[in-house]
């Protein structure tokens, strides 16, 4: 899937790259597409995990639904398309009694912009975001004792490691501010979730499983 986002964004640049080529140079920006790296946090606010309720039924701790991003990526800006891609981190350790969740993540989004604003100082665009996540998370008991003279698995417990990956797309918009003097992007979208996101573990079947498809996100992020 990975993959697949990619090559969409590629794929569309280079038909804005073609396009520009036989534009006049006659706007209020040069038709050179520019590109730079970037480094920035988002906000991912998520509408729910179905995975809290099952959660919640046992008095376990839920997982956060408000997600801390930070990324880095690079942007390219033409004169009349722009857009970009990032690595994102996500990490959240929420706890409650004598268990701890732990989630982490790793998110790839590109996004495809019109520029309906573009001036040497402010620009505003908008178009399409598509985002790959991969999550994992590990619920494990605060008490385990892990005894090196007796690691049989099946003496062990206390610990549970399972993951899931969405695919994401939706609207998106974008704000460039004090562009020639010290440059920052403001993003906002709003992803669809598109993929089941059922639950698997390296370590063991899932039966009673569910799936996430539907649980949609907003998106907050500052670029630098």
């Amino acid at each position: 899937m990975k993959k697949v986002v990619l090559a969409l964004f590629v794929l569309s640049f280079m038909s804005v790259w073609s396009q520009e080529e036989a534009q006049p140079k006659d706007t209020v920006c040069s038709s050179k597409v520019v590109v730079n790296m970037r480094i920035g946090a988002s906000v991912l606010v998520n509408n729910s995990f179905n995975l809290n309720r099952k959660l919640k039924s046992q008095n376990i701790t839920e997982l956060n639904e408000t997600l801390p991003e930070f990324m880095i990526g690079f942007e390219i800006f033409g004169e009349k398309m722009s857009g970009d891609i990032e690595f994102g981190f996500i990490y959240a350790n929420p706890d409650k009694n004598s268990v701890e969740v732990l989630q982490r993540g790793f998110d790839t989004r590109a996004r495809v912009h019109y520029n309906v604003v573009n001036q040497e100082k402010f620009a505003f665009t908008t178009g399409l975001s598509l985002a790959f996540t991969g999550n994992d998370i590990d619920i494990y008991s605060k008490s385990n004792t892990i005894d090196l003279d007796n690691l049989n698995p099946e003496t062990n417990s206390g610990h549970i490691s399972i993951r899931n990956q969405m695919f994401y797309a939706g609207p998106s918009v974008s704000l460039y501010l004090f562009r020639k003097s010290f440059p920052i992007r403001l993003n906002a979208g709003y992803e669809f979730a598109l993929t089941r996101g059922r639950y698997k573990s390296d370590f063991g079947s899932v039966i009673n499983n569910i799936n996430e498809n539907g649980n949609n996100r907003f998106v907050f992020g500052l670029v630098f």
